[in-house]
């Protein structure tokens, strides 16, 4: 795994996910619409474990607090609804064919192997936590009541998924 990975997880661990409650906290205050605080949340740290370098950040909860308000502005100014005109011709596009290349069926199986191995690597009831929110969808709530555990207890273990899942899966973008 490469080292810049790891620190990376590390920093946020130390800097960021303690101060989650106040992030949300911060997110709890306002009313936005159809977004998610969870995905919110989740994409906050996907932006900032992508970030090249993060020394220069002196308030790392002032900087994530202002990551979330960025996304939060960005889903606001996308239109909710795509006109049906304006995907234009598909067939012109070589969208018509549903059939992948033998190529991109192995990747894809490739891929699938190595997220099923990353999953049980985690504990099981953070996997349990992850599938009922990012596969069936559930909110925090309606997990933390189905699997009986507190709503800190779900936070707990989607950040844990999620630093898991950066370790082992984390690019480097720059």
């Amino acid at each position: 795994m490469d080292k810049w990975v790891w620190e990376r997880a590390a920093w946020i661990e130390e800097n960021i996910l303690p101060y989650e409650p106040r992030i949300r906290a911060w997110l709890s205050r306002y009313q936005f619409g159809d977004i998610d605080a969870d995905d919110v949340v989740q994409e906050m740290y996907a932006k900032i474990g992508a970030l090249g370098d993060v020394s220069g950040i002196r308030e790392p909860v002032c900087y994530a607090i202002s990551v979330a308000r960025s996304i939060v502005l960005n889903h606001a100014r996308r239109p909710s609804v795509v006109s049906t005109t304006s995907t234009g011709d598909l067939d012109a596009l070589g969208a018509s064919s549903s059939e992948a290349d033998p190529e991109e069926v192995t990747g894809m199986r490739q891929e699938l192997r190595a997220v099923a191995a990353v999953l049980t690597e985690m504990p099981e009831r953070t996997r349990e936590v992850l599938w009922l929110r990012r596969v069936e969808g559930l909110s925090e709530r309606e997990t933390a009541e189905r699997l009986s555990i507190s709503d800190r207890t779900v936070e707990r273990h989607m950040s844990r998924a999620i630093l898991h899942l950066m370790r082992r899966f984390g690019r480097k973008t720059d």
